[in-house]
């Protein structure tokens, strides 16, 4: 088969050579017309129709060369595709893993936040009549929003989320007061001391005490003035400064003044409240919104007081 290939492929260049000297012999200005083909067409036409394999091997490696820069351009889009697809996905993972915008306050600390009974919780941590070591869904959960709304509008906070009332319930006030002490020894220009507690709700209650601010369901408070005090008259007349801001902000929001024959501490600063956020029987969102607002109601005051 190869022998009669180069048989072939000779006589397709001997009749070549031979057209050639032939059609420049007998009308060599025919070499000028448009229609002219010269020899190189002319050797590939002879060529391909006295080896028909020559002209099937070249297509086939045409149709092969433009599949395969197809496949080549099609496998590039789906890549880019799925790279596209995949940045796509990744964006909104991207946003959300961002944390939250945090405040750098400077200055001297102006507010304390700590908690004679740091296990007190909220629905639906409901575990051990509503006490939980664990931080989340109780008073000092709603601590942290507090001390958090107030540094948002530059107010520096010191929030200490010691727990007091474990082992011993009995002996929370005790050991409460040597934290205050230390703290208030610690950070002097911290005039605002607030012991946050919740209250607990009467065993008929089916639901805490709420009200709707902007669409939202917000725990009450109440403040819990200690008549045992020597700064009584001091506490009760902050107390009500406190209750009547949070009124005249947010109609219903201003919570009762309570009036107790012991001291709660009260005696560490004229400006300390005892501050009860809701009851057992409210949710800890309700507690945390509760927090938010308090945070707008206390940094009025101290605007007005600074």
């Amino acid at each position: 088969m190869e022998l009669k290939h180069k048989a072939l492929l000779a006589a397709a260049i001997a009749i070549f050579f031979c057209s050639t000297l032939f059609f420049l012999k007998a009308k060599p200005s025919f070499a000028l017309n448009d229609v002219w083909i010269d020899e190189k067409e002319l050797g590939e036409m002879c060529i391909q129709q006295l080896v028909p394999a020559a002209k099937d091997a070249d297509n086939s490696l045409t149709a092969a060369k433009g599949e395969k820069d197809e496949g080549a351009e099609n496998a590039v889009s789906e890549e880019a595709a799925e790279e596209t697809q995949e940045t796509q996905e990744a964006q909104p993972k991207a946003e959300a893993a961002q944390p939250e915008e945090t405040v750098t306050v400077s200055g001297d600390p102006l507010v304390i936040i700590y908690h004679t009974h740091s296990s007190e919780s909220y629905m639906p941590y409901s575990e051990s009549n509503y006490h939980r070591v664990d931080e989340e869904g109780t008073v000092r959960d709603v601590g942290n929003v507090l001390e958090n709304e107030l540094k948002k509008k530059g107010i520096n906070v010191i929030h200490d989320k010691t727990v007091h009332d474990r082992p011993s319930y009995n002996e929370s006030y005790s050991r409460s007061l040597a934290t205050i002490r230390s703290l208030v020894k610690k950070y002097p220009t911290a005039v605002y001391v607030i012991d946050l507690h919740r209250d607990a709700a009467p065993s008929s209650a089916a639901e805490g005490k709420y009200l709707t601010i902007d669409g939202e369901r917000v725990a009450k408070f109440g403040i819990v003035v200690g008549k045992a005090n020597e700064n009584y008259t001091e506490l009760y007349s902050f107390a009500k400064k406190v209750s009547q801001k949070a009124e005249s902000l947010h109609t219903g929001y201003g919570g009762p003044i309570i009036e107790k024959t012991y001291n709660y501490n009260g005696f560490i600063s004229n400006k300390a409240l005892l501050l009860e956020v809701g009851n057992n029987k409210n949710t800890i969102e309700e507690a945390r919104a509760c927090g938010k607002y308090f945070a707008e109601v206390l940094a009025s005051v101290i605007a007005e007081e600074q």
